[in-house]
């Protein structure tokens, strides 16, 4: 196992060395997919040997990091059910991304080993936050994914126009990639540099930066230490896996690193940047629930994660069914969906659900993994055949037998999204739903459902302005061939989505199995079968709302005088899709004369006018207002009171005119020094005065 693991790590980082000398596009790529690939069996192995064996410690190198009053610090690896099954959703995801990359890098005229040596870094720091079992080398893997991130995103750093995200054709302010990479940055960074308080204060009053120690702050409270000394460093240290995982407030970097490839945003969703904070929540749930036993106070950690996690579920699908750049509906539809997890994480903690909340999250960060990139992917196939990043601007009609592969896969993917048995968006979705529903946690219950809806809604908007509509081309830049090196990743992310839905209730039962936490006793909890049909019912709705909000028929209203035609008419619409329903009634009127089809019309009009009056102008309206206001009232309360390491680095980005990167690090290496500087005489001076 101890060869294993260094070799699983090392592997990446001498072939992302390796790939800075080759010259050759195509052998850096293999020579990345091969080394991911090697990550990916060592991961497998690992998961078998746990299996059999029981989790294990491994130690590379022991006390690499003595302070005094501090257990030394170890270079040091937990490998468990949770680490491994990690580990190899990270590993596999990261291959079918990079496989997918050496198709579309190939005719960029960036130089394309930089590529390769970041995305094999940004996959090693996060097997380093995958593995750890303690706050500081988490720390090292944890600040290397979001550099990594920041490199990324800011990938095409010439600022070329085609690469600018926002602007028309909705007038939005357009924005270089330099910029929001930047914006990233900053963003996370701040969250970063806070966590990073809350961490070396925990170390300081646990005398420990392992995990497995952080239960012993009970016996602080109980030998007289007050709870508000306990619960700040644990809410500074949430602000870390917030924002990490673009949840609300600290959400609106999400969008902007858009401008990146997409091969980068498929796998910052999938497996990495995104999942970092989930993971870390899901690792640190025992010990979190652990310490509210003894501490009740503790408590409102689990209260917050759950309230992050509805706002962004809320905010997120309203913001997707906004949005008008595709990469950026996935990205909010990526807020909403890390917000189940956080708000079934949450609800964990507060009923001390344990094990069945780390399968719950866990499953459907699995199965939101596997979807999402298979969408990003396809997001990227389609913005090279149609030359822009907008949904206004596409158009892939079904006639042609190529664009109608893409529109199933892309149907297929939008299922898993919708929940639609038996895929494995589906049993994820559910597994959540059922613990809500048996916890009776009604309120919770009702917004998951509200949330389906909404999903529904702009998973289908998305489908109808790619596929099904017809617009004038609004091309940012020069239209590309896809490879088949583009295309077999998705069909392979399409066939997982399939098989594990079809085996997902026995996937459910054994992640509960190996997740088990010892001394829980587990309940299995059944589906209730009226609340399936409310989501399903749900989610129809949703589908329903968008077809009619953007006139869309799916079946024409035809009266033609024989069978024959009858069917070929039929078959032909069906094939179409793309003439809105008012032309389909419009025909009826004049084949009956009137009469009963005007009747119908008149009731379409009423109908049609209703909803998009509830749509427009209605309930999504004032809950984007209520959290338009939310947002303002959060930033003004970060720029003017609260971030002050916010504002220090927002200072020094316009310093650097998106440009000296050496100065930027420097500095902020410097300001986290700073930080821990301020730490260490701050716990002096309370060792001074309490003698």
């Amino acid at each position: 196992m101890y060869h294993l693991v260094i070799t699983e790590l090392v592997v990446p980082i001498a072939v992302a060395l390796l790939v800075t000398v080759v010259k050759s596009r195509l052998y850096a790529g293999i020579l990345s997919v091969l080394a991911s690939i090697t990550s990916l069996i060592i991961s497998s192995i690992l998961y078998v040997n746990v299996v059999y064996s029981g989790p294990q410690r491994i130690e590379l190198l022991s006390n690499w990091l003595v302070i005094p009053g501090i257990k030394p610090v170890s270079i040091s690896f937990i490998i468990d059910p949770l680490s491994t099954l990690v580990g190899i959703l990270l590993c596999s995801l990261s291959t079918i991304i990079l496989i997918y990359s050496i198709g579309y890098l190939s005719d960029d005229y960036y130089d394309s080993r930089r590529y390769w040596f970041l995305m094999l870094i940004f996959i090693t720091s996060m097997l380093i936050v995958v593995y750890a079992d303690n706050f500081i080398l988490l720390f090292i893997g944890w600040e290397g994914v979001s550099i990594c991130s920041y490199l990324l995103i800011g990938y095409y750093y010439g600022d070329e126009k085609e690469h600018w995200i926002g602007g028309p054709p909705s007038k939005a302010p357009l924005h270089p990639p330099s910029y929001c990479s930047f914006r990233t940055l900053i963003t996370v960074g701040s969250a970063d540099s806070v966590m990073l308080v809350g961490i070396l204060t925990l170390v300081v009053l646990t005398g420990s930066p392992y995990y497995e120690d952080l239960e012993s702050i009970k016996s602080l409270v109980s030998s007289g230490l007050p709870v508000w000394s306990v619960l700040t460093p644990l809410i500074l240290f949430l602000t870390g896996p917030l924002a990490k995982s673009a949840q609300f407030p600290l959400h609106m970097w999400l969008p902007y690193a858009m401008a990146g490839p997409t091969p980068v945003s498929a796998l910052l969703h999938s497996a990495t940047m995104v999942k970092a904070g989930v993971y870390l929540i899901i690792r640190l749930l025992p010990e979190l629930v652990g310490i509210s036993e003894g501490v009740s106070e503790v408590s409102i950690i689990f209260t917050l994660l759950a309230v992050a996690g509805v706002l962004s579920m809320i905010d997120g699908a309203v913001n997707a069914g906004r949005a008008i750049e595709l990469k950026k509906v996935l990205a909010y539809s990526t807020i909403s969906q890390i917000g189940y997890m956080f708000l079934i994480l949450g609800i964990a903690g507060l009923t001390e659900t344990i094990t069945n909340g780390i399968a719950a999250s866990l499953y459907h960060m699995m199965s939101h993994a596997v979807f999402k990139s298979a969408l990003f992917l396809i997001a990227g196939i389609l913005i090279h055949l149609s030359g822009t990043i907008y949904l206004t601007g596409m158009e892939f009609p079904l006639k042609n037998r190529n664009n109608l592969i893409l529109f199933l896969i892309t149907l297929i993917s939008c299922l898993n999204l919708l929940g639609i048995p038996p895929l494995i968006g589906f049993w994820s979705k559910e597994f959540i739903i059922e613990i809500i529903h048996f916890k009776e946690l009604y309120i919770p219950l009702s917004i998951v459902i509200i949330t389906t809806f909404l999903t529904a809604f702009y998973a289908t908007r998305m489908v109808i302005l790619v596929f099904l509509s017809h617009k004038t081309p609004y091309k940012l830049h020069d239209t590309h061939g896809v490879s088949k090196l583009m295309l077999y990743p998705v069909i392979s992310l399409i066939t997982t989505m399939v098989y594990v839905g079809v085996i997902g209730y026995w996937f459910k039962h054994s992640l509960i199995d190996v997740l088990r936490i010892v001394g829980e006793e587990v309940e299995y909890i059944s589906t209730n079968p009226l609340i399936t049909w409310l989501t399903i019912s749900a989610t129809v709705l949703g589908v329903i709302l968008a077809l009619i909000r953007y006139e869309l028929m799916v079946i024409y209203l035809v009266s033609p005088t024989n069978i024959t035609s009858l069917i070929s008419y039929v078959v032909s619409y069906l094939l179409r899709l793309s003439t809105p329903l008012r032309r389909g009634v419009t025909l009826l009127m004049h084949t009956i004369g009137g009469g009963i089809a005007r009747e119908i019309r008149e009731v379409f009009n009423l109908l049609e006018y209703t909803l998009m009056y509830v749509v427009g102008g209605g309930i999504v309206k004032n809950v984007r207002d209520v959290f338009n206001q939310l947002e303002n009232t959060l930033d003004t309360t970060m720029r003017y009171v609260g971030m002050v390491v916010f504002r220090y680095l927002s200072i020094l980005f316009k310093m650097i005119n998106y440009a000296d990167m050496d100065s930027f690090l420097t500095l902020y290496l410097l300001t986290l020094t700073m930080i821990l500087t301020y730490v260490l005489i701050m716990y002096n001076l309370h060792l001074l005065i309490t003698g």
